[in-house]
């Protein structure tokens, strides 16, 4: 998980660019060709990010807000 390239994604897609942007990571599993190790870090960015706009809309919050909660959640649970 890698907090400057969601903040990327954040700032570039909305959750229907994220969906999208998801089920090409899905879609391109299947390829031989591709590193499974990096989709899955690039599926795992995707996935926090529409985490971080899904708890912004709900809290009534700003993104970045959001990103840093969820930054505080994620070193809660691995630690």
């Amino acid at each position: 998980m890698n907090a400057a390239e969601i903040r990327k994604l954040i700032a570039e897609h909305d959750m229907a660019g994220l969906d999208k942007l998801e089920q090409e990571v899905y879609a391109s599993m299947d390829d031989e060709a591709n590193d499974v190790s990096v989709l899955g870090d690039t599926l795992t960015n995707i996935l926090g990010a529409k985490r971080v706009l899904e708890e912004a809309e709900k809290q009534g919050v700003e993104p970045k807000v959001a990103l840093r909660t969820f930054f505080k959640d994620v070193r809660g649970v691995i630690g």
